[in-house]
């Protein structure tokens, strides 16, 4: 009957039911109390925030990171409060043990798999052989025909060679840098040629005295019958297509021209040979002696002629 009790229990008393272990959370939440300890004491020491010291003391693990941090926390605040972290960890892998039917891949998720002697096993076979096909080809290659490759290779390069020569403009030659003095000229008569003119003209004998340092100069005339070149002298005809300092001097090394002479300029000299010559820019310069042109390239330096007409 619904009304019988058991007869090994007094009558009026009933069985007693064993109370749940507390959660870890309430374990926590109960060491902290102990202690004194505010959630923001806790949270200062453990370098959390409140709200996970929260989350720890009520099991609500999942406002935190993950399972891994999870068990660094309550280890952490186990061993901050004094308590037994061993057991709090035992009791934590059964609350954050997940069920085996969680792993369980969904049937959907399922697939089928490759049958022998299908259409992706021929393709698959098909692209191993045209692979080995490949491979062979190259070896091939690469043993039978090594000189053609090689040949084709310099032709090649032969033909890009070309190719860049005819595209790439040439340069224009630099124009020669004018000397910063003439050619045996002293700073002194660059400073003041008037001066130096006249003491030249004062060592010499009056009558084969220079007009001026500046002026085209030539010998003055024995009479007043004779030829422009006088007996034993030569004429000198310069012609000047890009401006060039010369300089000349005859056999007693007294100085007949020594100036800068303009483009489409042109001088002639007589003096008594052999004549000494320093012309600044020598490719602007043509130089007849004695009606016979003469070649300044044998005696350029740089862009500097230096020469002596006997």
């Amino acid at each position: 009957m619904s009304d019988q009790v058991d007869a090994g229990l007094p009558v009026g008393e009933e069985a007693a039911v064993p109370l749940p272990p507390p959660s870890v959370g309430e374990q926590l939440a109960a060491g902290r109390l102990a202690q004194g300890l505010t959630v923001a004491d806790v949270a200062q020491t453990l370098k959390l925030g409140a709200r996970q010291v929260e989350a720890l003391e009520s099991g609500n693990w999942r406002a935190l990171p993950g399972n891994t941090f999870i068990r660094g926390f309550v280890r952490n605040y186990a061993r901050l409060l004094g308590l037994d972290a061993a057991s709090l960890m035992a009791a934590l892998d059964t609350v954050l043990e997940k069920p085996a039917s969680v792993l369980t891949p969904p049937p959907s998720h399922r697939g089928a798999m490759p049958r022998m002697g299908g259409k992706e096993s021929r393709r698959d076979r098909l692209v191993v052989m045209a692979g080995g096909a490949l491979v062979a080809l190259a070896a091939l290659l690469y043993f039978l025909a090594p000189s053609d490759l090689s040949g084709l290779r310099d032709s090649a390069q032969r033909l890009l060679n070309s190719l860049a020569r005819h595209e790439t403009p040439a340069a224009p030659p630099a124009e020669p840098a004018e000397p910063a003095f003439p050619p045996g000229a002293t700073p002194q008569q660059i400073i003041n040629p008037q001066a130096t003119a006249t003491e030249e003209a004062a060592a010499e004998p009056p009558a084969t005295a220079m007009a001026t340092a500046n002026a085209p100069i030539t010998a003055a005339p024995a009479s007043p019958k004779a030829s422009p070149a006088a007996a034993g002298e030569g004429q000198l005809r310069l012609v000047v297509d890009k401006e060039s300092w010369i300089e000349v001097r005859d056999r007693d090394n007294r100085l007949l021209l020594s100036q800068r002479l303009p483009a489409g300029g042109e001088q002639t000299l007589a003096g008594a040979p052999p004549l000494s010559l320093a012309v600044g820019y020598a490719p602007g310069v043509r130089l007849t002696w004695k009606g016979k042109a003469v070649d300044l390239t044998p005696y350029t330096k740089g862009d500097v002629a230096r020469l002596v007409l006997e």
